[in-house]
């Protein structure tokens, strides 16, 4: 928990907030978010701002500097400086980095000549070392190098310099130093963290940079929604105007689905809106919104109210020109329930819940194969199978409540009066009879047929058991496949169960 100080909204006067692990500022382009943001630097210490005009060129050599003289330009580089100037700190940041493995090395030899030996585990790692480590993290297809003074990329095949990496590695690279070389207990005001990533990337980055930095309190500025709902534990704030140095702003609940307002003022005539059920930062979510990275995907909980807000949006008389859409598992729903949604502009994948994703049978075999664990593949299958086969009853009891409710619940809406009532009485019976008429999978079907039907949340966890990943090992190491030279592989994959979304 850490207490910083904020202006309140419309004044002058300053307050006391609490934050657990980070916040996101978010607002429309010209609300005066990155002012803001300088405002924070200004009155909290200490503080590390990272604009979001930042330079991306690379120098064939890093110039040599001591660590004293490196740390004090790169912490002048970004103090007090305008909000809205261009950083111009690359070259900086990479000389501190290579003269503070220089400082630690020098230590190590004066500890060397002082105690005559030094053991592997008393040498700290350096700030360097775990740049590398954290960028190969998030960029599995390449391998970094840093060393000789140069900066190099290793792919399967070639090596090449640093100057010659793609925008989304360089600003990596970037963020990544300035935040491992940030000062213990800092608050790091990072501006457009997203800009130049890739959605899942960008979620992976600074999931793995605030685990490092756990001393550390991160303060976002984003006009992205979907990196805003990536951050569901952080205090969000809405900034909604400036105007003579005040800040009007508003904290959202993060359990609130973010208000409709903000959708508006935000998105404007951009991309097209897709509601999704789940909750913020989920891996699920990430899913999504790298698949359908042509919308702004905004998790809303549960299905009922993916199918309120598409409703209610799409009846908002300023957005009349905005597509709005919905996505939502296929649970228990009947061919024709999926239509009349379907034409509601509620769409819903082919499987029971999005976490049988994971389970498709291409998906288990890429990462068996990946895991040099190939003869697992049917091992897994043929558990489904027999998880699926031992609670088939049980299943089609399920099916039938959640059918009879969702019927009975639709019926008694449409009931007016007597009339409607009288006539929902002579047709309860047969049409309940047909509902109830549940037809499963036989046991021996390819698998994807029984994930169309079977909701089990503790499949995943059977398949982590089998191929001996940690919680949440088995979906992290499917997400990476999605930044990686697997992705095409996956995306095909993905594309099978999500439907298009259009009118």
């Amino acid at each position: 928990m850490r207490n910083i100080q904020i202006q309140k909204s419309n004044s002058n006067e300053q307050e006391t907030i609490s934050i657990e692990k980070n916040m996101v500022i978010v607002g429309a382009n010209g609300s005066g978010k990155t002012r803001f943001g300088s405002k924070l630097e200004q009155i909290n210490n200490p503080t590390k701002r990272i604009s979001a005009q930042r330079y991306l060129q690379l120098s064939e050599l890093v110039q040599r500097q001591d660590f004293e003289t490196a740390d004090t330009q790169l912490k002048n580089s970004y103090k007090n400086q305008s909000p809205i100037q261009p950083q111009n700190d690359y070259q900086q940041v990479l000389m501190s980095l290579f003269a503070e493995e220089s400082r630690r090395n020098e230590k190590a030899v004066d500890d060397i000549n002082a105690k005559g030996s030094l053991k592997k585990e008393e040498l700290p790692e350096s700030a360097k070392e775990q740049v590398i480590k954290v960028w190969n993290f998030v960029f599995p297809y390449r391998t970094l190098k840093l060393e000789k003074d140069r900066v190099r990329a290793v792919n399967d095949v070639n090596e090449f310099s640093g100057t010659e990496m793609s925008d989304g590695e360089k600003v990596g690279l970037y963020l990544i130093s300035q935040i491992l070389l940030a000062e213990k207990d800092c608050i790091l005001i990072v501006d457009e963290p997203e800009l130049h990533l890739h959605k899942a990337l960008m979620v992976r980055l600074w999931n793995k940079l605030e685990k490092c930095r756990s001393d550390c309190t991160f303060i976002y500025i984003t006009h992205d929604l979907d990196f805003a709902v990536s951050k569901p534990s952080s205090r969000l704030v809405w900034i909604q105007g400036y105007k003579n140095n005040l800040w009007e702003w508003k904290e959202i609940d993060p359990n609130e689905v973010i208000p409709e307002n903000l959708f508006l003022e935000i998105l404007g005539s951009r991309k097209p809106i897709l509601f999704v059920e789940g909750d913020r930062g989920s891996l699920d979510i990430q899913i999504y919104q790298t698949y359908y990275d042509n919308f702004t995907v905004i998790p809303c909980g549960s299905c009922e109210k993916v199918i309120e807000a598409v409703k209610g949006l799409k009846a908002h008389s300023d957005l009349h020109d905005k597509k709005v859409y919905g996505l939502i598992d296929r649970d228990f729903r009947t061919k024709e329930q999926l239509n009349s949604l379907k034409n509601d502009g509620v769409f819903s994948i082919s499987l029971n819940e999005i976490e049988n994703i994971f389970l498709i049978p291409e998906i288990i075999e890429m990462v068996c194969e990946y895991l040099s664990k190939v003869d697992k593949k049917e091992e897994i299958i043929s558990e489904i199978k027999n998880i699926y086969a031992t609670n088939k009853e049980g299943l089609a009891f399920a099916t039938s409540k959640y059918r009879m409710n969702r019927y009975l619940g639709e019926k008694f809406g449409l009931i007016k009066g007597k009339n409607d009532y009288d006539n929902f009485k002579i047709s309860i019976f047969s049409e309940l009879d047909q509902m109830l008429t549940i037809e499963l999978p036989d046991n021996d079907v390819e698998v994807t047929e029984i994930l169309k039907v079977y909701p089990h949340k503790g499949l995943v966890n059977h398949v982590q058991a089998k191929i001996e990943l940690s919680k949440n090992g088995y979906k992290n190491l499917v997400l990476s496949f999605l930044s990686s030279d697997k992705r095409q592989a996956v995306m095909d994959i993905l594309k099978i169960h999500f439907p298009e979304v259009t009118e």
